[in-house]
């Protein structure tokens, strides 16, 4: 499920564009099944239908999805290598932000390592 944190930097849009990325990449959407239209996403996420609009547009231009003329929005058929090598951007990009911050704090790259693993021996432990 998308949520949006209307107190975060990142603009709405992008937040569903990056949920709806998400949500295609773990399966929830599957190769040429339909996504929620516009209208229906925009209520459930109490946004503009503007701002999903703008949001499945930039997925289009993307490639990740398509629109049928009258039908609504579409996911993309990828390869599953397509997908991984997405997943592994999407994740690069956050860990980049991650590791940003950390340095804006003065972390050094050990400390940094040391954040990691004990955050991935957690979850782990779940």
């Amino acid at each position: 499920m998308i949520t949006i944190n209307e107190s975060s930097p990142i603009p709405i849009y992008q937040q569903i564009t990056d949920g709806m990325r998400r949500e295609i990449l773990a399966g929830v959407f599957g190769p040429d099944s339909r996504l929620p239209s516009i209208r229906e996403l925009a209520v459930e996420l109490k946004v503009n239908p503007n701002t999903i609009a703008r949001a499945y547009q930039d997925l289009a231009n993307e490639g990740v999805i398509y629109f049928k003329r009258g039908q609504g929005a579409y996911v993309s058929p990828k390869s599953s290598d397509d997908l991984l090598k997405q997943a592994r951007q999407e994740m690069a990009k956050h860990i980049g932000e991650i590791i940003a911050i950390a340095r804006s704090m003065g972390l050094d790259r050990a400390q940094i390592r040391n954040i990691f693993d004990s955050v991935l021996e957690q979850q782990e432990v779940k």
